[in-house]
């Protein structure tokens, strides 16, 4: 199940709205098919983000998977605490589990995402077809 509060990709990135600030995570659907974290590359404070464009990646026992941006801004915050225990990625991804904080230069790009209801159908396809 996935939390109702947030926003996400295709590519199973979360986005929750608080003000004019993203944060943005990976949704736990896409963490248990990864394996477990090994590795984890994120922009630095202040690096600008676009929309569509990879700004890191995580690394697991079983692929690489590069990380996009689902916003455009400056990012504000890393979540440091999750280098010190990559677990909490999988443990808790939509709660502890956050990779950092945009502060949005285009905030209607929101609502270009998918609903919870829409990134919940996308994933029961890829499920059944997998």
């Amino acid at each position: 199940m996935v939390p109702k509060d947030l926003k996400y990709t295709l590519n199973h990135e979360w986005v929750r709205l608080k003000g004019k600030t993203a944060i943005i995570g990976l949704t736990g659907f896409a963490l248990e098919g990864l394996g477990k974290v090994l590795n984890l590359e994120l922009p630095r404070k202040g690096d600008e983000l676009l929309v569509g464009i990879a700004f890191g990646d995580v690394e697991t026992t079983e692929a690489l998977h590069e990380i996009v941006s689902p916003v455009e801004g400056e990012v504000m915050e890393i979540n440091k605490a999750i280098f010190r225990n990559l677990d909490v990625l999988t443990k808790d991804p939509y709660k502890r589990g956050w990779l950092m904080k945009v502060r949005l230069s285009i905030p209607q790009r929101l609502d270009s995402l998918l609903s919870p209801e829409d990134y919940q159908s996308q994933v029961r396809g890829k499920v059944r077809k997998g």
